[in-house]
């Protein structure tokens, strides 16, 4: 069976770590000829995964917000196990939950004995390409009007090392 993909996108948020691990979140907006993903009239909305660096926490390698980047990998799923008390302080962070209280009727059990089976998919990455290390800190992310418009473009017109020099980071040994 064939697990093997290539994505490509832009870091939205900071690199996290857990373990020896390093992750990441990518935005990827989808070709002209896949199925739209409208996000309003004018705008497709973007996919989103959390991209996994097995052994990638250790600071050899810098991911950061704003950067485009090709990634060579496969898909995983993860099962955990959340408990209620997890899940509202997560949901806390958020903009408009943080003052979120729940009550818990019709049971003596307490927020953190609750718990429910999660799943996870996400891509681990074997290859990452730079395409452009921009980040947000030095310069804002492309806007939406700018990838579509980036998009349009044919390739052959516009090669790919003329839009931005490319580093490549081999994470495996094939």
């Amino acid at each position: 069976m064939i697990n093997d993909v290539v994505l490509e996108g832009i870091v939205v948020r900071d690199p996290w770590k857990f373990m020896d691990d390093l992750f990441f979140r990518l935005v990827i907006y989808r070709d002209n000829d896949l199925p739209a993903k409208k996000l309003d009239l004018e705008h497709d909305a973007g996919d989103y995964i959390n991209i996994r660096l097995n052994g990638g926490a250790n600071g050899l390698i810098q991911i950061r917000r704003g950067m485009r980047l090709r990634v060579h990998g496969f898909i995983q799923s993860r099962d955990y196990r959340e408990s209620l008390e997890e899940f509202i302080n997560k949901a806390r962070k958020s903009r408009n939950s943080s003052e979120l209280e729940i009550k818990i009727q019709g049971s003596e059990l307490k927020q953190n004995q609750i718990l429910i089976d999660r799943n996870v998919v996400e891509a681990v990455a074997r290859r990452i390409i730079v395409l452009d290390s921009t980040s947000q800190n030095k310069k804002k992310a492309r806007t939406k009007e700018s990838l579509v418009a980036a998009k349009n473009v044919d390739a052959e017109d516009e090669p790919e090392e003329k839009v931005a020099p490319a580093s490549e980071i081999e994470l495996t040994e094939e």
